[in-house]
């Protein structure tokens, strides 16, 4: 494993301050605005689990989709298992290793070939990815800056002020914190988290992203809405001032 951080490429790693908290959402987003800037756009989610590769509801093959008629836009997997538990855990019961070296390797050879690139994360930052090593590892060898993404609900102070801790510790410069909109949040919550995220974050915050109920796809009554709100969304000033954020980012 390399003992410096890789040569950082103009791109940005989207992590959370847990699972389900719109990770996957926001990088879908801001890789349609980026490449609706002309350039080209490398997205990779290295480590998912949870569901098949090629279920149309995992991550992956939910990018996959949506950039399909897309020329400037590639998307990549590495490690996919089915087992829904933390990486590390799902690793041993499908009998392999995660390489977080591997990871690296193919995340710079990936990155040479595009103007930007996106890397999403699983799950929070001490997610762990082998007995030694964990996504907060991966973040800082990577040497991308990182974008939070939190919830506005009730408990997220206590997780986005955790996170951005840890992310200091491992010296990992961080782009912001996105706020993204729940339904399941009640208004009072989503007011109060968001006054207090910002009154004591010393990082941008962005947001909040507005909750998109097309991105719960009814597949009784139509499965690809997803794709449509991911497209609204994309347009929405939050991703917009987020993609500048990345275009400028040193």
């Amino acid at each position: 494993m390399p003992d410096q951080p890789l040569p950082p490429p103009k791109g940005v790693f989207v992590t959370g301050t847990d699972t389900n908290v719109g990770k996957t959402v926001v990088t879908a987003a801001l890789g349609l605005a980026l490449q609706q800037t002309g350039g080209t756009v490398g997205i990779m989610k290295p480590v998912e689990t949870g569901l098949a590769p090629d279920e149309p509801t995992s991550d992956g093959q939910r990018l996959k989709t949506l950039f399909a008629l897309y020329r400037n836009v590639d998307v990549r997997g590495l490690y996919s298992f089915t087992s829904p538990v933390a990486p590390l855990e799902a690793a041993r019961t499908s009998q392999q290793l995660i390489d977080v070296e591997a990871i690296l390797n193919a995340c710079r050879t990936f990155a040479v070939h595009h103007d930007y690139m996106l890397v999403e994360g699983v799950g929070g930052i001490l997610v762990p990815l082998t007995q030694t090593q964990d996504v907060r590892d991966l973040i800082a060898l990577l040497g991308l800056p990182c974008l939070i993404v939190s919830r506005t609900g009730l408990g997220s102070i206590n997780q986005t002020r955790l996170t951005l801790m840890g992310l200091r510790q491992a010296g990992v410069h961080i782009l912001g914190i996105l706020l993204n909109h729940s339904d399941t949040a009640r208004e009072e919550q989503q007011t109060s988290t968001v006054k207090l995220i910002r009154e004591l974050s010393d990082v941008p915050v962005l947001g909040p992203l507005p909750f998109e109920p097309r991105l719960r796809a009814n597949t009784e009554v139509r499965p690809y809405r997803w794709e449509d709100g991911i497209m609204t969304l994309a347009t929405h000033s939050t991703i917009r001032e987020v993609a500048r954020m990345v275009r400028e980012s040193d």
